[in-house]
């Protein structure tokens, strides 16, 4: 992206310009968003993760009760590196959608991998 005056941030013209609508906060650096796919009711939960820790969840659908969201993000395990045991957990009651893992190897310098 060229600027008259580089700076950092860009200027959001900028951004605009070189790729369209664009939103994005910083306080998704090196988070990592998991969708958790409730798949009785086709809402999805998506939880945050820092590292390889359970930070929190963002919810924008509107079929499920607060309860039923906070029973989503409790029920999903502390650690990233236990998905897999969780789905197999709740195999035909959930879906989870990630990214694949390739796209995002360090996080903080620290490789996110299986114990």
């Amino acid at each position: 992206m060229e600027t008259k005056f580089a700076q950092w941030p860009p200027f959001r013209s900028d951004l605009r310009k070189q790729f369209g609508y664009l939103s994005f906060n910083c306080t998704l650096i090196n988070l990592d968003i998991i969708g958790i796919k409730l798949l009785k009711s086709g809402e999805v939960v998506a939880i945050t993760y820092r590292g390889a820790r359970k930070t929190g969840f963002i919810y924008e659908g509107g079929k499920l009760t607060d309860q039923q969201v906070f029973r989503a993000f409790t029920d999903v395990p502390l650690d990233y590196n236990e998905l897999e045991k969780y789905e197999k957990e709740y195999l035909g009651r959930i879906e989870i959608l990630a990214p694949p893992k390739d796209n995002y190897v360090f996080v903080n310098e620290q490789e996110i991998m299986k114990k």
